[in-house]
């Protein structure tokens, strides 16, 4: 019998999906990114994804370091290599991806490496909580304990404990340490 999580990330993938090239301006690039509503853009040359900026990427790139958007390209600060995934890559697996790459976007790309959709971290966990398989898919991940306690990371009291390699931490020492 497969498993609901062993699906294709193709059936569940954003085929329209916010793109740039490299020689916009991150200006230009925001407003596309408002306009569809997401969080980042994939920068293609020739129908091929090269790289991607995400809103972490234009605060810390950008934003914190008091440049103007209108004269930063995005070549400049756009994330490359890409990690992509093919359309029949399994949830599972584009979750080990993202979690092994400390990533959230997985750009979909077909056998010629064009660009066909987009999968997400929160497009997975909507889907993985409608197939009621949100325990199993993020296992590795997700190990949350009955009862709380001391963090044995910070020393804060919490109602609620997680099991990082063996050591019991609250939730924020739980984020820093995945």
């Amino acid at each position: 019998m497969v498993m609901r999580s062993d699906i294709p990330v193709k059936e569940i993938m954003t085929r329209e999906v916010c793109i740039a090239n490299k020689n916009e301006t991150l200006l230009e690039a925001s407003k596309k990114m408002l306009e569809y509503g997401v969080g980042s853009v994939v920068v293609v040359e020739n129908g091929k994804p090269v790289g991607i900026v995400t809103e972490k990427d234009i605060l810390y790139k950008v934003v914190s370091k008091n440049r103007t958007p209108s004269d930063v390209k995005v070549e400049e600060v756009m994330s490359t290599p890409l990690v992509t995934v093919k359309p029949t890559t399994s949830l599972r697996d584009a979750v080990d991806i993202m979690r092994r790459r400390g990533i959230r976007r997985l750009p979909v790309v077909d056998d010629n490496g064009n660009l066909v959709g987009i999968v997400t971290d929160n497009d997975i966990i909507s889907v993985a909580v409608d197939i009621g398989e949100f325990s199993s898919l993020f296992e590795e991940d997700y190990k949350e304990e009955e009862i709380g306690g001391k963090c044995e990371r910070c020393g804060r009291m919490t109602d609620r404990l997680y099991d990082v390699e063996g050591m019991k931490v609250c939730e924020d020492c739980y984020e820093v340490l995945r």
